[in-house]
């Protein structure tokens, strides 16, 4: 089940945990929740505050009203409830090394394997435990004990239609080289050549399109010119690097710079009708 709610207001109790999702075998219900990240805040703790408290009734009631009988093998019989917590950017060499550094990591690591089992995963590696116990012992709590194997995730491909708008190689080259900004502390440098010789031989980029792409990006704050057809992608222009796809969506390229280069025409024009102005007015005088 994805984003379930469990509650439970039997015997003046106050719980309202809500995972992200359930793993039910007909004997465990472990109630997840998926980080993304390595911190570990209040926020989590307290989340797995919430799902420690759901008792074996209350994740039956759950299970019933999900109808698992209906679509699954199961009864809906509970044995066991567990929490489970997974952080998919934390390892045991950050555990060691954080818990030997940081008093507060050590802290917030003890008070949320008092609530939950703390997990990782590697995609083409295991889904396996980093801290904390089960509180049973029974098929399920063995298996992700021992460590899940998983499929490698595959790679990101972007694929481009023959004759290609400037919409489309706009949001490829952002999704391809902006994006990986977030991950260089120094940015990330691409040049027209690169992004053509990326997408060849399937699709041959043309160099004028190129041009275009790159004076629209640079003019929404979504890279840097460096040098001669060289353009500098990093973290600061995440904001614009992440809405070029909702702009292209609404405006095309050509017709967005147009309107850019009407802008400072008529700027400059105006500041010459001031000018203009001026100047009359000193005749006058």
């Amino acid at each position: 089940m994805m984003f379930p709610v469990f509650e439970d207001r039997s015997e003046g109790r106050s719980v309202k945990a809500q995972p992200d999702f359930v793993l039910y075998d007909g004997s465990t219900c472990a109630l997840c929740e998926i980080k993304s990240g390595h911190h570990i805040n209040e926020r989590d703790i307290n989340q797995m505050e919430e799902c420690d408290e759901v008792t074996i009734e209350a994740a039956e009631e759950e299970l019933e009203n999900a109808q698992v009988r209906e679509k699954t093998e199961y009864d809906g019989t509970v044995t066991a409830v567990e929490s489970l917590i997974v952080y998919q950017d934390m390892d045991e060499e950050y555990i060691e090394e954080t818990r030997r550094e940081s008093e507060n990591f050590r802290a917030a690591l003890d008070r949320i394997t008092d609530y939950a089992v703390l997990m990782t995963q590697d995609y083409g590696g295991d889904l396996r435990v980093l801290a904390g116990d089960f509180d049973d012992d029974r098929a399920m709590q063995s298996a992700l004990r021992t460590g899940v194997t998983l499929p490698e995730n595959p790679p990101d491909e972007i694929l481009l239609t023959e004759g290609m708008e400037p919409e489309v190689l706009a949001m490829a080259v952002t999704d391809i080289w902006g994006e990986q900004a977030l991950d260089h502390e120094d940015g990330i440098e691409v040049t027209r050549e690169q992004v053509r010789d990326f997408f060849a031989p399937r699709h041959n980029v043309n160099p004028g399109d190129l041009g275009i792409v790159f004076e629209f990006l640079e003019d929404i704050g979504a890279c840097d010119v460096v040098g001669t057809h060289r353009y500098e992608f990093r973290r600061e222009h995440m904001g614009a690097i992440l809405g070029v796809e909702e702009m292209v969506m609404e405006q095309r390229v050509e017709d967005y710079l147009r309107e850019d280069d009407q802008a400072t025409f008529d700027s400059f024009s105006g500041a010459d009708d001031d000018n203009d102005d001026d100047e009359e007015d000193e005749e006058r005088e």
